[in-house]
């Protein structure tokens, strides 16, 4: 029987028993890794290829180039499934690319192992493990030798199958690719091109220099290892491992800082808040309730119960007071907010001494001004008061009232204007200017007095009036002084106007001179508004009052040389007197006759003032009927010709609208004139004597009515009875066309055509004022309620709806249409 350590064993194995019931499974390990690349070409799979399928199988291998087991060596245990030889045996070398270590490695790794340590089956050795990462060194080594930068940098963290795979073709690091190492030696490196275009499109697309790293080979395994600390123990320095604790103190000094940078609301918070929430800490073993966030600083003791031993590297704290940490934690929390409080009201008191310091000095400067204010109030209510002893004896004038109100002016001009100094001053200014314009005012008939007064007005003038000058109160707010009169002006309204009411009212609107003289020279010196209510209010009422009671039979000034001086004063203003004047000139016309040359002497000025169609048609209603008249009774006679009559409508054709003139003379003229021609030539006519009437008469035609062709048509027709007569040698027969008659027109008191009908209030009252001639007209710029203004005779009015208002005593008054009437005829 042979030795049991030679004799093989044919049992029945589990592996066995698992191919029997899976007989369609796969009864071949699984190829090893070198086996997939290489297959046929690994050089390991002739000498190893039984060993590996025996060692796996667990059964006996038959080949005859297996080496035999060492059933000698001693049977021994080490942890971790290694087992190592009592003798040291050095393995047949292998020569392999991949693995061509160098003699420098070899004596590092062999104090670390007293014999040659091998795995158990299926495992690999130590040595094995080692593998990827000295291949990747000298796989780096190598690269940044030959210039090839930080290629493969990535396998440090990988197994190295990269660099294992390359050197088995024959790589050499720094060298081109290839057989021949005529290969590119650089890797293929991305560029981002600028657009969308091919390859090629925007030049070269690699680098021609090789990358250069600039840290060096030691600072990258430094960095290496220092990313393998955060979770490799074996690889974190010793003094590392343990860290002392460290206490930071901090004084009050630096909590205040700390506050003053922004955490005092996270303190504050913390303690108010946070410190009252209720926490509940489920860490660890048993549930605890504490009172606040700050509770959880303090450590957890938990002590080893009496059937569980503490571990043995535990050291177990006997005196690990938890509550009096808390407490002493509070302690400090509160100590801290205290600090923090009272940095806080520190400074905020230092603000508020800060405000108040400031506030003092501005109160101060205050009551300076105020205190000055007074002072200078004080000696203005001073010559007040002086001006007011002098106004009781009557001893104020004018002079020296000027001279105390400008030196106030001028002195405390602030005061002067806030005060409103100005409108006091017409409390004595008013009084003395009346009495002065009472007593030397003579305007119409010296012209130096009233070159005085207006010297005595221009003086005051920029001490009352506001001008550019701004009103302030006490505090420096600005007073706006629309609603209130100028003093300027109220010394005008008050003291100038009524003199010259009653100057108004004395004088004459015939001699109109002086006084547009007179508001020539005042222009300058009145604002806008009061010499419009002296235009408006005093002088066209004047005006119309006398064109009422101008006759133009009887007075011997013509109406044009006292109402044309107004019109660049009064303008369109004046056109409520204008159909009166015509009026009144119509019933002048009625007893006139064509002789008399007067009317156009009168009418001849208005021709630029009244409208062309207004003028016109008073000519054609008034003028035209009598010149008819004058033709009818004009006769005509070639022996002893008048031509009277033909001047005085010749005088007319300035006037009288050139086609009115035409038709007069083709209606009435020509026909007369054609009959006595025809009587002629039916009497032994000398011919030479009918050529000479007819060019004579054609002469006296004006060129432009000559030229019309109703006018040739009527020589024409001249011409024609000539030629007839002197063809005939007798009798010409002509039936010339009746002569109109026109009957003069007596012009009415104010005519009004029946037709108007009026179709509201307002115009049944205008209608009813016109039949009484009572004049109604509205006032410019002058409103009520929104409703214009009317002036009906003496009164004023305006309408709302279907009722009159009329002015009585200063309050508007509501009256029927005809007590309005009565009351315009008072």
């Amino acid at each position: 029987m042979a030795n049991e350590e030679e004799m093989e064993s044919f049992d029945v194995s589990e592996r066995d028993l698992y191919d029997a019931f899976q007989p369609g499974q796969r009864r071949f390990k699984k190829m090893t890794k070198n086996q997939q690349i290489y297959g046929v070409f690994d050089e390991d799979e002739g000498e190893n290829f039984t060993q590996r399928s025996a060692s796996s199988s667990g059964r006996a291998s038959f080949s005859k180039s297996s080496t035999a087991k060492d059933y000698t060596t001693p049977v021994d245990f080490v942890k971790g499934g290694v087992q190592q030889g009592s003798k040291k045996e050095k393995l047949p070398e292998k020569k392999n690319k991949l693995f061509s270590y160098s003699e420098s490695d070899e004596e590092d790794d062999s104090h670390n192992t007293a014999s040659e340590i091998h795995l158990t089956a299926g495992k690999k050795t130590l040595q094995d493990k080692k593998q990827p990462r000295k291949m990747f060194d000298r796989f780096s080594k190598d690269a940044k030798s030959s210039g090839a930068g930080d290629l493969g940098e990535w396998e440090k963290h990988t197994k190295g199958i990269g660099a294992k795979l390359l050197f088995q073709m024959g790589y050499q690091p720094g060298k081109g690719l290839g057989k021949e190492l005529q290969g590119r030696s650089q890797p293929v490196e991305a560029q981002v091109r600028k657009g969308r275009g091919a390859v090629g499109m925007y030049g070269a697309e690699h680098k021609n220099e090789p990358a250069k790293k600039q840290a060096s080979d030691d600072e990258e395994e430094k960095e290496y290892k220092k990313n393998l600390a955060h979770w490799r123990k074996d690889l974190v320095e010793p003094s590392s491992k343990k860290k002392k604790i460290q206490y930071m103190y901090r004084t009050s000094e630096e909590v205040i800082e700390e506050m003053s940078k922004g955490g005092v609301h996270r303190m504050a918070r913390e303690y108010s808040e946070i410190s009252k929430a209720k926490v509940i800490d489920m860490t660890g073993r048993e549930q605890r309730v504490l009172q606040g966030y700050s509770a959880l600083r303090t450590k957890r003791t938990e002590e080893p119960s009496d059937s569980e031993p503490a571990p043995a590297g535990l050291k177990v704290d006997k005196f690990q007071l938890e509550k009096l940490c808390y407490n002493l934690d509070t302690l400090v929390d509160h100590c801290e907010h205290e600090i923090i409080q009272n940095a806080k009201e520190l400074s905020y008191n230092q603000e508020q001494i800060l405000a108040m310091e400031s506030q003092v000095k501005n109160m101060s400067v205050e009551v300076s001004k105020e205190i000055t204010r007074m002072e200078m109030l004080t000696s203005m209510l001073g010559v007040l008061e002086q001006l007011e002893l002098k106004q009781a004896t009557n001893e104020l004038s004018l002079d020296f009232l000027w001279e105390q109100i400008r030196n106030l002016e001028q002195s405390y001009p602030e005061e002067y204007v806030s005060s409103d100094l100005a409108n006091v001053t017409l409390t004595y200014l008013i009084p003395l200017m009346k009495l002065r314009l009472s007593t030397y005012w003579r305007p119409m008939d010296s012209k130096s007095t009233d070159e005085a007064c207006r010297l005595i007005f221009q003086r005051w003038r920029p001490i009352l009036e506001f001008c550019n000058k701004t009103q302030t109160n006490s505090r420096g707010g600005i007073v706006k002084n629309d609603s209130r009169m100028d003093p300027y002006h109220g010394l005008l309204w008050h003291a100038w106007m009524p003199a010259f009411r009653g100057l108004v009212g004395q004088w004459t609107c015939k001699n109109a001179d002086p006084m547009v003289d007179l508001i020539e020279s005042w222009e300058q010196i009145l604002p806008n508004w009061i010499m419009e209510n002296i235009l408006d209010q005093l002088i066209l009422p004047r005006i119309q009052k006398e064109v009422d009671s101008w006759n133009p039979l009887t007075d011997l000034i013509p109406i044009h040389a006292w109402i044309h001086p107004w019109l660049p004063r009064l303008g369109s203003k004046l056109e409520i007197v204008y159909p009166n004047i015509r009026h009144k000139m119509a019933q002048a016309l009625v007893a006139w006759s064509p002789s008399d040359q007067s009317a156009r002497s009168v009418l001849m000025p208005w021709v630029p003032v009244f409208s062309k169609g207004s003028m016109d048609a008073f000519l054609i209603k008034n003028i035209l009927p009598k010149l008819q008249v004058a033709i009818a009774n004009w006769d005509i006679n070639p022996s002893r010709q008048e031509l009277d009559v033909w001047h005085w409508i010749m005088n007319w054709k300035d006037l009288m609208p050139s086609q009115s003139l035409i038709q007069l003379l083709v209606s009435n003229f020509f026909p007369k004139w054609l009959q006595v021609l025809v009587a002629w030539l039916n009497h032994h006519p000398n011919y030479e004597e009918i050529v000479v009437w007819y060019t004579g008469w054609k002469a006296l035609f004006p060129p432009e009515i000559a030229q019309n062709p109703a006018v040739q048509e009527q020589f024409t027709r001249a011409l024609d009875l000539m030629n007839r007569s002197l063809a005939v040698g007798g009798q010409v027969d002509f039936t010339p066309p009746p002569v109109p008659i026109m009957t003069p027109i007596i012009a009415a008191p104010l005519p009004v055509p029946e037709t108007v009908v009026p179709h509201g209030f307002r115009e049944l009252v205008e209608y009813r004022c016109a039949q009484q001639g009572i004049l109604c007209i509205p006032l410019v710029n002058r409103f009520q309620a929104g409703r214009p203004i009317f002036r009906v005779g003496n009164v004023l009015c305006y309408f709302d709806r279907q009722v009159v208002f009329v002015l009585v005593n200063g309050i508007w008054t509501p009256v029927t249409a005809q007590q309005l009437l009565d009351m315009a005829v008072l």
